[in-house]
């Protein structure tokens, strides 16, 4: 079975599985900036940690102003949790006042426009657009998607920028935004990095791994 036959399969036994699965594991955001700047933090952490942090987090800074006023030092201080919290603290700050300034404190829609907001990077750009638009311009590639990848053989590659190419010309841009979440859920509940449970995968009567 070659690459694109998989990918097609891929994408039906996955989507059917996890129809009805949110397209995020980040909660507790109610606007759109919420979600971004929730996304920013998980960088280098997980879901679950920033889940934690946020209800607290966006209850003190309730709008963009409020990061953009706040010294870097406290929204440092505040988001300790998340780690690399001097970084995402620098990136929450610049990224509420350019958001304010360059977009009249909306976030932007398009993918250009969002990779020039610190702490903004494609993957962060396609989770956003995927989940607020149900659509994204490219696929975003983090663990599980790499991982997941790699062991049906959609492909060789290593680097996210290089899996993401590879993805792209194997799933419908149409269907770009659903890749990563059915990805995520499959690789977080079966297709785990230590021990995957190929006996319950949908994947297993065509997984190469699942095969050997």
């Amino acid at each position: 079975m070659n690459r694109q036959k998989r990918a097609v399969l891929t994408l039906k036994e996955l989507t059917s599985k996890y129809s009805d699965f949110p397209r995020t594991g980040l909660k507790n955001w109610r606007y759109d900036w919420q979600l971004l700047f929730a996304i920013i933090l998980s960088a280098r952490s997980n879901d679950d940690q920033i889940n934690k942090l946020t209800p607290k987090l966006f209850n003190k800074y309730s709008k963009l102003t409020s990061f953009a006023n706040a010294g870097q030092e406290q929204i440092a201080r505040d988001i300790k949790s998340s780690g690399f919290y001097n970084a995402k603290a620098k990136h929450l700050h610049q990224a509420a006042i350019l958001i304010l300034e360059q977009y009249e404190g909306k976030v932007p829609r398009k993918l250009n426009q969002l990779v020039t907001i610190p702490g903004v990077g494609r993957k962060t750009a396609n989770v956003f657009q995927g989940v607020i638009y149900a659509k994204s311009e490219g696929i975003a590639v983090d663990t599980h998607v790499a991982r997941m990848s790699r062991r049906l053989r959609l492909t060789k590659e290593k680097t996210a920028e290089k899996i993401e190419k590879d993805l792209m010309e194997l799933f419908p841009r149409s269907k770009y935004y659903l890749i990563n979440p059915i990805l995520f859920w499959h690789g977080r509940t079966i297709c785990q990095a230590r021990k995957p449970k190929c006996e319950d995968c949908a994947l297993n009567y065509f997984c190469p791994s699942s095969l050997i």
